[in-house]
């Protein structure tokens, strides 16, 4: 004869010895009967607040627009470092600087640089704001790493000039 209930999964129909030596327990005393155990509910987590900020996404887009007229305004700027160096150099009374190979190149260094973290940071933010996930600082973490490749390109060129360092050892 079959049984029409459904066979057990998680120890319905089980005795109270049988949990207890399925859970590795003592066994229980007569007249002390453990009630059958019954199946853990569980309740999915409360969803997520999702809520777009419109803020953020105005605000990820302005810095991406500001960054990305920075890299193209800085094409023509370090593109010739010389020329920007020494008009630097004639409003502040420096003296006279001597382009050589690596203003060229820490001028392309810049450059690459500058166009790398905006396209990264531009790709983070963007599967930032598909996600709802909070951006705005992304932008602002690209531009302060650029802003500080920038710097630390044009003090190896400052400080490898001769005017330069004649002008802070004060013989300028």
């Amino acid at each position: 004869m079959t049984d029409p209930r459904p066979r057990p999964q998680y120890g319905e129909y089980a005795t109270p010895q049988e949990q207890a030596k399925a859970v590795g327990a003592s066994a229980p005393h007569f007249g002390h009967a453990i009630p059958p155990a019954s199946p853990p509910t569980y309740s999915a987590p409360p969803a997520a607040k999702t809520t777009p900020r419109r803020w953020d996404l105005v605000l990820s887009t302005a810095l991406l627009a500001y960054g990305l007229i920075n890299v193209f305004s800085g094409f023509f700027q370090f593109s010739d470092l010389g020329r920007l160096i020494d008009g630097v150099y004639a409003t502040q009374g420096v003296g006279q600087f001597t382009p050589t190979s690596l203003s060229a190149t820490l001028g392309i260094v810049i450059n690459a640089s500058n166009v790398v973290l905006w396209i990264a940071t531009a790709f983070v933010t963007v599967r930032l704001l598909r996600r709802q996930k909070l951006a705005f600082y992304v932008p602002l973490i690209g531009g302060a790493v650029a802003s500080i490749v920038a710097a630390s390109c044009l003090m190896v060129l400052l400080f490898s000039d001769p005017a330069f360092s004649a002008y802070l050892n004060g013989r300028g």
